[in-house]
């Protein structure tokens, strides 16, 4: 049962998330009341508001809180003047012998990149001390309710002190470029409880550790600056360059795709090595296994799933081409000769090439996606899983890899080999629980695998960093290593299992699924605890 403070804050959220508001505004108003020192205090503020204003509109009283707390944070984030700390010398000579001339927060081997010398700032401006404490009351009572009345006290003692110690405690040299990403909330301080004076730490020279900044100055700043700037970033920059770019690169993928099957292969392979050799000097290695490549391709070293996964695009493109996915170039192994020449560990490793796909990953930009965006994303899915799902298997096994062999999957767990193949829905099951009895999953999980599922054709990973979006629009789906014949409830347990800390990612989940799958859901969350690093190694 939930407690009272509990259910405050659940009610402060209700009336957040019915009011008709943008995302990012009840994205703040969370954030608000999440990051808030005491989030029972900053819940409170919200109900105490929206009661006592009943006769207005809710949407009118929330943004007049929103329009206090950008109040709030234009000031602590020097959008409005304040006094310059420069002016006070005796300021500058002790700030100065305590933080030995130079950026607190630069390290003293990046020292000589800095192009202008540090100079005095403040943590806090005091000028947020006045504005607290104006004439309506509304300010004093929000930053109360972020801060905690003794917090906020504590701010404003430390605001209002203008002794040489006082002033110290508030202020540092910092670089013009570290001034300014402090001040828009981009960087977290917390410093250590002891100052040692190592690299890129405050007070080496200051006997009395009194006089460092205090914790509370920069826990406020960072939470009320980070809060009330998200909406900074929902700017999404498109680089018009990449832009002209993609009818050349289209072209040059088209042209690949075709001539390369009328080469030698003993010239395709020289050739996908040296362009790989190309792509590693001249693009940032994406992880272990990919490889961005010239001419709009990427390189994939073939892993535990060998061949499944470029069999998956060559199926996809057979029979849903209208699935946005990558298209199979080309598979070629890397030659011991060449390997030895290069100074490359990938003797004898198989490598396919694909086309590149357009976009940024939802797990990227979901921040930043509208209400409207996420619901078109989440019905491009469904129509893509649609699509998925009329792909025919060939093979005699109904739950089986994309070739009808063993199943590559971390759920299943198993050898290197994978798992399977599985003539019944039944045969997979023993494998999902690990060998576990009969009467003890009854027993702990009476609905447990009660019901019959298709065969369908699944992807088996869609994390959002395997979707993609392009300003907005879906664009493509990649990372088919684990994509296979399973159940159709497979991709939103999976899926479910990402985003198990991520409420609007469930969200975005449920808009696909909706609760087709729930008892199933509830089967594989009673199993996770039991496999948490993937599935169980019989």
């Amino acid at each position: 049962m939930a407690t009272t403070d509990e259910a405050s804050i659940e009610d402060a959220r209700d009336a957040i998330l019915q009011a008709d508001l943008t995302l990012i505004q009840h994205k703040i108003l969370n954030s608000f009341i999440e990051k808030a020192e005491s989030p029972v205090l900053a819940a409170g503020e919200v109900l105490r508001r929206v009661r006592s204003n009943a006769d207005r509109p809710v949407e009118d009283v929330l943004r007049e809180l929103l329009a206090d707390w950008r109040r709030l944070v234009a000031t602590v984030a020097r959008a409005t003047p304040d006094p310059d700390p420069v002016a006070d010398p005796s300021l500058t000579d002790l700030l100065c012998h305590r933080d030995q001339s130079r950026c607190v927060l630069v390290s003293p081997e990046n020292e000589q990149r800095e192009l202008r010398p540090p100079k005095p700032a403040f943590i806090m401006p005091p000028s947020l001390a006045h504005l607290i404490q104006d004439e309506t009351g509304r300010l004093r009572s929000l930053m109360d309710a972020f801060l905690t009345p003794s917090g906020t006290c504590q701010l404003l003692d430390h605001l209002s002190d203008k002794s040489p110690r006082g002033m110290l405690i508030n202020s540092w040299l910092l670089s013009p470029q570290a001034s300014y990403a402090f001040g828009s909330g981009h960087l977290q301080v917390v410093p250590r409880p002891v100052y040692q004076g190592s690299s890129g730490q405050t007070a080496a020279n200051v006997q009395d550790a009194s006089s460092v900044p205090n914790n509370i100055l920069y826990q406020a700043h960072f939470c009320s600056v980070f809060i009330a700037d998200l909406p900074m970033l929902f700017i999404n920059i498109i680089s018009m360059s990449r832009l002209k770019k993609a009818g050349r690169l289209d072209s040059l993928c088209f042209l690949a795709r075709h001539l390369c099957p009328l080469m030698p292969k003993f010239i395709r392979t020289y050739f996908w090595q040296r362009l790989l050799d190309t792509g590693r000097t001249r693009y940032p290695q994406l992880s272990a296994v990919v490889q961005q490549l010239p001419f709009g391709l990427y390189a994939k070293s073939c892993g535990r799933s060998k061949y499944n996964e470029h069999k998956a695009l060559q199926l996809l493109e057979r029979h849903a081409p209208l699935v946005l996915a990558p298209r199979l170039v080309d598979v070629f192994q890397m030659t011991p000769a060449y390997a030895d020449y290069h100074g490359h560990q990938d003797k004898y490793k198989d490598w396919f090439v694909m086309t590149a796909m357009p976009g940024e990953r939802v797990e990227n930009v979901l921040y930043r996606m509208t209400y409207a965006e996420r619901q078109r994303l989440a019905d491009d899915l469904s129509a893509t899983l649609d699509m998925m799902h009329k792909i025919p298997n060939t093979s005699t096994f109904p739950f089986a890899s994309v070739s009808g062999g063993p199943i590559v999957d971390r759920r299943l767990g198993g050898s290197l080999d994978g798992c399977g193949p599985y003539s019944s829905e039944a045969g997979l099951n023993v494998q999902l629980v690990g060998g576990m009895s009969e009467s003890y999953l009854r027993q702990h999980m009476p609905t447990a695998y009660m019901c019959t599922h298709e065969s369908v054709f699944t992807h088996g990973d869609l994390s959002l960093s395997n979707v993609l979006v392009d300003q907005g629009v879906f664009s493509g789906l990649i990372d088919w290593e684990e994509a296979a014949f399973m159940p159709s409830y497979w991709d939103f347990v999976k899926a479910m299992r990402t985003s198990l800390s991520t409420p609007d990612v469930q969200a975005l989940y449920r808009l696909i699924w909706g609760h087709d799958f729930d008892e199933e859901l509830e089967t594989e969350r009673w199993l996770w605890p039991r496999f948490p690093f993937g599935g169980p190694e019989l």
